[in-house]
């Protein structure tokens, strides 16, 4: 196998892996943000339960 031949190979691997791991990547951050929204909302509905109980409502 010559430079040239090595250089496509890679050049192809590299167009199709590196897409993939920048979506998985960038999938990943908003996987953990959704995830850090949806716990603030369950904080938030636990503290306004947590005041209802301690006005006995």
């Amino acid at each position: 196998m010559d430079r040239w031949e090595m250089l496509f190979m890679l050049g192809t691997l590299a167009s199709v892996f590196v897409p993939m791991f920048i979506a998985l990547f960038v999938s990943g951050k908003r996987w953990r943000e959704a995830q850090d929204r949806a716990r603030e909302r369950r904080m938030a509905e636990h503290r306004m339960n947590a005041r209802l109980l301690r006005l006995n409502i």
